[in-house]
């Protein structure tokens, strides 16, 4: 029996179409959740706090911290105006 080597998984996976869409999502989420953490621990709040300022839940904020989430443009405002921001730049290469 032929052992599968899951690094040739990866390798194949690499060249499906949709890899780098999926990998330019992911890194974006992961922008967004750093930017969003930075903000809120330099300000000292709490997930929950957030929450309560940008009228969500700290569920969410989570999610949206650890990048387990595309979130809509509705909740990205919220939140860093919540956090005292009018303007969001991030880089994305």
């Amino acid at each position: 029996m032929k052992t599968k080597k899951y690094s040739n998984i990866f390798t194949e996976a690499e060249k499906h179409p949709k890899a780098k869409i999926y990998l330019e999502d992911a890194k974006a989420r992961i922008r967004l959740a750093e930017a969003i953490h930075k903000e809120r621990t330099y300000q000292s709040l709490s997930m929950a706090d957030l929450a309560e300022k940008a009228e969500t839940t700290p569920a969410v904020i989570s999610r949206i911290e650890h990048a387990q989430v595309s979130a809509g443009i509705d909740i990205i405002t919220r939140i860093f105006l919540a956090l005292g921001k009018t303007e969001l730049k991030l880089k994305f290469a």
